[in-house]
């Protein structure tokens, strides 16, 4: 007691924590209570024990309470640490110590769960922001930093407190559309290719964003014939709809082009969002367009790519023929119909047989389908170049990797940087088959083993295994007649055994061009089986440069400016790499330096040495904050208040600033 009346600090601060270290030996938490102010400036201070004063009666009788009332803590202590400023030593003293509880004390294990010592430190809130932007959970988080510190018996915080330290991080930032802009900004320091753009209503109302980075861009340059786009619901706290672009790269994986945040599905909203992604792009149309058949789409599909080709998604065809005609033999006709391979006249006999067997022709969805036949069927768009897309099924794909970052929780912001992480873990994958397919070659599988081999010097191996199923085809079929023209041959080709089934391969030499009545070259960009058989036929060893669509090929990005450079390093990049550099001998040193007292003290005093170091290049020589419950280790436990004591204020070696006069163990 005598003891602590004759400590003297250098600051308000370093007395709390002498206050709240102390008071953690004994079982009990702190606060601060009043002050006394002269000129504007504070000149005494008193701590007191969380359990000082008595709750208001108020609080107890609330009207249309939830929750249980919390326990009662107050009861009157009258524990305190009073301090005053000594103006003539310029350092604060001692005035007034009570240690006197009316109360039990908490045993010291459970002494950190108290208030004033459940504290997170900077090194723990940085931790546990950079795994939080990973996409770790918090319990996950929070099982992370118990591990490191040997045990959650060990950990000064609960997981609510890392909850609150969240929120008040999003308490000191601005609006969330300003903060999502101010990210985008940050991105675009880095890619100066970086598009975005912001709608807002009658008094600056949030009413959509788009953006789209570098990368997006090149990869619509290549692969952007063929775009997929819908909205998914309830992937942001606000609950509004992403709008997504995307199409197929030449590992037919998805790629996207751009996103969007939208109030709405309107007309003039989609709209938006399309001339959005056509000013990022340079003006570059595109060549066909699959969507879910939404009405807004379609219309923005024709106002904006009037020129391109809009296909609507079977799957969702097949269900509304289901809850529209409420007969599954009449969507199992109709889905044989609409994927079947039948020339246009075959396509009109068998719709009329169908929907009259079924008695269905004058059903409102019938006579729509019907009139939109060029949207749907393959008779009638079997010349179009889809890359393969038939449904969005590849949409729903996309959406299941999408849920693994972004959470309903998430702000606009946060939405931002976690959508950003997904499409770096999507260009991470093709990266990976980039590598699949230029290290070792398949082994060789079909009849045709020269034009196997061929394919598979060409394509990406995804692609290539596409086209060997199209070379397995072929050894089911063989060429029954050969007829020349003036301007071609023309090859009759048939399956085995069933003589009805018939195609026409045409043979143009002087352009070395082939070309199917299947026409599934021309809607897939990969040879049909047909041509193949043909020119298994014709004994032609490799693939005729006129089959060969170069987004589907290996060198589908060679030449192209800019995918180089997208691996280069970047300040985050190299920020990123030494942070874990440091981290990896700082865990060797933790992990071996806690084993000893001696190796302890020695590994202690090091660190303490280059972060004096660091802190004085940086111009920051406040190394004691938040070290005040080291400097207090030789407190005698059980209420023993015996610690040495110096009466002068005093400088020490390592940290080199006036303070506290006690031994700096530091």
């Amino acid at each position: 007691m005598e003891n602590i009346c004759q400590l003297h600090f250098a600051d308000l601060g370093l007395a709390f924590e002498f206050y709240n270290s102390y008071a953690k030996t004994r079982g009990f938490s702190v606060r601060k209570s009043r002050s006394r102010i002269v000129d504007g400036k504070v000149r005494e201070k008193t701590y007191v024990c969380s359990c000082e004063g008595y709750r208001l009666e108020k609080w107890n009788h609330m009207k249309n309470r939830v929750r249980e009332p919390k326990s009662e803590a107050r009861c009157g202590c009258m524990s305190k640490l009073h301090v005053i400023f000594n103006a003539v030593t310029e350092s604060w003293v001692v005035r007034d110590f009570c240690d006197e509880h009316n109360h039990e004390l908490v045993v010291p294990k459970l002494a950190r769960m108290l208030r004033s010592h459940k504290k997170m430190t900077e090194p723990d809130i940085s931790q546990m922001n950079h795994m939080k932007e990973v996409g770790i959970s918090m319990p996950n988080i929070f099982g992370s930093l118990a591990s490191q510190c040997g045990g959650y018996e060990n950990v000064n915080f609960s997981i609510k407190d890392m909850h609150n330290q969240v929120a008040k991080q999003r308490r000191q930032l601005p609006d969330d559309l300003t903060s999502a802009m101010a990210y985008l900004e940050t991105l675009a320091a880095r890619d100066q290719n970086l598009f975005y753009s912001v709608e807002k209503g009658r008094e600056g109302v949030f009413r959509q964003i788009f953006w789209c980075d570098g990368r997006c861009q090149l990869d619509y340059d290549l692969f952007g014939d063929v775009l997929a786009f819908d909205a998914t619901y309830k992937k942001n706290r606000y609950r509004l709809p992403v709008v997504i672009f995307s199409g197929v790269n030449h590992h037919n994986q998805t790629v996207v082009f751009g996103a969007a945040i939208v109030s709405n599905e309107r007309k003039s909203t989609y709209v938006w969002s399309l001339k959005q992604l056509l000013i990022a792009m340079k003006g570059k149309t595109l060549t066909s367009v699959i969507t879910d058949g939404h009405p807004s789409m379609a219309i923005a599909i024709q106002e904006v790519f009037p020129n391109a080709h809009h296909r609507l998604c079977a799957w969702h065809l097949m269900r509304n023929a289901t809850s529209n005609i409420h007969k599954p033999q009449f969507t199992k006709m109709f889905t044989k119909l609409m994927l079947g391979d039948y020339e246009v006249g075959v396509f009109e006999q068998k719709w009329e047989e169908m929907v009259g067997f079924f008695g269905v022709e004058d059903r409102e969805w019938i006579v729509d389908m019907y009139g939109k036949r060029n949207m749907w069927a393959i008779a009638h768009i079997r010349e179009k170049f889809f890359a393969g897309f038939r449904t969005t099924s590849r949409r729903e794909s996309l959406h299941a990797v999408l849920k693994r970052y972004v959470k309903s929780r998430h702000n606009l912001t946060e939405f931002v940087q976690h959508f950003q992480r997904c499409l770096s873990y999507m260009r991470h994958r093709e990266d990976l088959a980039d590598f699949k397919s230029s290290t070792g070659q398949p082994v060789m599988q079909t009849h045709f083993q020269q034009l196997e081999r061929s394919a598979a010097t060409i394509y990406t191996r995804q692609i290539f295994v596409l086209f060997r199923s199209m070379l397995h085809k072929a050894s089911t079929l063989k060429v029954t007649y050969e007829e020349e023209t003036s301007s071609c041959k023309i090859y009759q080709v048939s399956k085995f055994y069933k003589p009805n089934m018939i195609w026409h391969v045409s043979f143009h030499g002087e352009q070395d061009e082939f070309k199917c009545s299947c026409m599934r070259m021309a809607s897939i960009g990969i040879p049909c089986s047909h041509i193949l058989v043909v020119l298994g036929f014709l004994d032609i060893a490799e693939l005729p440069k006129s089959l060969v669509l170069r987004r589907w090929t290996r060198k589908a990005k060679e030449g192209i400016s800019g995918y180089d450079d997208m691996g280069g390093l970047m300040e985050d990049s190299l920020a990123i790499s030494r942070r874990a550099c440091l981290a990896h001998w700082y865990k060797q040193i933790m992990n071996e330096g806690c084993l000893k007292g001696d190796l302890f003290n020695e590994s202690r005093d090091a660190l303490v040495n280059i972060l004096s170091c660091i802190r004085a290049h940086s111009g920051d020589n406040n190394i004691m904050e938040g070290h005040a419950e080291y400097m207090y280790e030789d407190l005698a436990k059980n209420g023993s208040t015996e610690i040495e004591t110096i009466r002068k204020p005093k400088h020490y070696s390592y940290c080199r600033r006036g303070g506290i006069t006690l031994l700096c163990v530091l």
